[in-house]
Parts: structure tokens; sequence; C-alpha cells
């Protein structure tokens, strides 16, 4: 079978990192392959299906499942733009700008916690946090503080979106590794909201978590990512997430008094 080799643009974080993750040399084979501006464009996709499911029409649980794969799409490639930019700072206040600027939409549309940007900027200062501390116990407890702090402020994903982009960082170029962690971090969420529900007697939080495990169906894309930026539209996905929620927070009333939806 034909292969290329793919060069990481980012040559200063090559090898293996401190925390375990290979920097990716992309290897590029035959057949259908994506590069992450498609990626990118599925996860837009999912997203808006996810919403969907949750504004319009909430008893379609497959919507919810369907949208299940933005998530670890976005996360793998927060890491890779972790792993290649050669500006963090602007990163992260580029995160920090946008979030600021959704979260009026985003209570507009959701009566409580804070929009998804949060957890990609809380995300994002995990990782790099995680490279800079010598102990792992610590790092361990530094996720532990970030995942309970996640759920105290309601992130949108609560601790589930920051542990997963953790997962992307450390098993970076090892995909086997990749598999069995997130399916391991999503199972341990399924359970432990499962023993929530039961407590609480609230079945939504089971629900939800069962939901998550739909996360695991965008694996066989991210197998196909070839390593490749593609086109540039980083603003893409900053613009359609606040624009994509107005437009259904405004036709969600028109839905229902035509006897469609919620």
């Amino acid at each position: 079978m034909a292969r290329r080799t793919v060069k990481s643009a980012n040559a200063k974080k090559g090898g293996r990192s401190r925390l375990g993750g290979k920097a990716v040399r992309a290897t590029v084979k035959t057949g259908l392959r994506f590069d992450a501006f498609t990626l990118k464009l599925i996860a837009i996709a999912a997203m808006a299906v996810d919403h969907i499911g949750a504004l319009i029409y909430p008893e379609a649980l497959w919507l919810r499942v369907v949208g299940r794969l933005a998530m670890p799409i976005i996360a793998f490639l927060l890491v890779e733009g972790y792993h290649h930019t050669r500006h963090l700072g602007r990163y992260l206040l580029r995160l920090l700008v946008f979030a600021v600027l959704a979260q009026p939409v985003y209570r507009l549309v959701f009566p409580h916690g804070l929009n998804v940007f949060f957890d990609l900027l809380v995300g994002l200062c995990v990782i790099w946090a995680a490279e800079r501390i010598r102990s792992r116990w610590l790092v361990a407890g530094l996720l532990l503080a970030v995942g309970a702090a996640g759920f105290y402020v309601t992130l949108d994903w609560w601790h589930l979106a920051v542990f997963m982009i953790f997962v992307f960082h450390v098993t970076r170029g090892r995909f086997g590794w990749t598999v069995a962690a997130l399916g391991g971090l999503l199972l341990a969420n399924a359970g432990l909201f499962a023993v929530v529900s039961t407590r609480t007697g609230d079945p939504s939080y089971q629900l939800i978590n069962f939901i998550n495990l739909g996360c695991m169906l965008a694996l066989p894309l991210l197998s196909r990512y070839n390593g490749q930026r593609g086109r540039d539209c980083r603003y893409l996905f900053y613009a359609f997430y606040p624009a994509h929620l107005l437009i259904l927070y405004a036709i969600r009333p028109l839905l229902a008094r035509a006897g469609y939806g919620f």
C-alpha cells in the first residue's frame, strides 16, 4: 500500500512529550482521508444536529447520539492546534474572546451554565499546565480539581470535555491507546452518573451520560485524519456556534405554533 509521511509542523514539540503523547508523523494511506477542515465541518454539522435535538425535538434521542460526534472531533483538533501553534497566547486569547462574546447568546438559549468555548479554554490551559508539572500525582490532582470546578460552575460538558482533551493530548500519535482511554473515560463517566441518578432519583443524569457513549462514534473518523490542516477557516466554528443557536432560538416558537417539535 502506498504511503507517504507528513512531518509535524511543530518541530519544537517533536518526539515524545513528558506525559507520553507523541508528536504526530501522520501516515497518509490510500482510501478516504480527512483533513482538519473536513473534520471541523463534520463537527459543526453534528453540533447543529445535537442542538436541534436538545431544543426542538428532545424526544428524538438519536439526534443527541449523532450530536456526540462533535465534541471528540473538536477536542482532537484543539490538541492538534496546541501542538502546531506558534502563538499559544493568541490561541488562548481567541478562545477567551469568543467565549465571552458567545455567552449572552448561550444564556439566551439555555438557562444556566457556560458555553463550550470555556470548556475548550480550560482544557487548553490544563494540557499546557500538565506539560510543565513534574509530578504525575500533581497532574492527577489538577485534573480532579478542574473536573470538580467544571461541574460546580457548570461548564457546557461539566468535566468531560476537559478530560477528553487531556486524553487526546497524552495519547497523541498512539491511536490504540486513544480508543482504550476514551472508552474507559466514557464508561467510567456513565457508571458514575448511573450511581448519581440512583441516589438523586433524577434519571436525566444517567440518560445524558449514557448518550455520551456515542462519542465513540467519532473515533473511526479521527482514525482517517491525514495530518493536514486543509482550508484555513479558523473562524468558521467560532462564528457558527452563536449564530446557529440564535437561529434555533428564533425558529423554535414558530415550529411550536406550527405543531412541530417541543
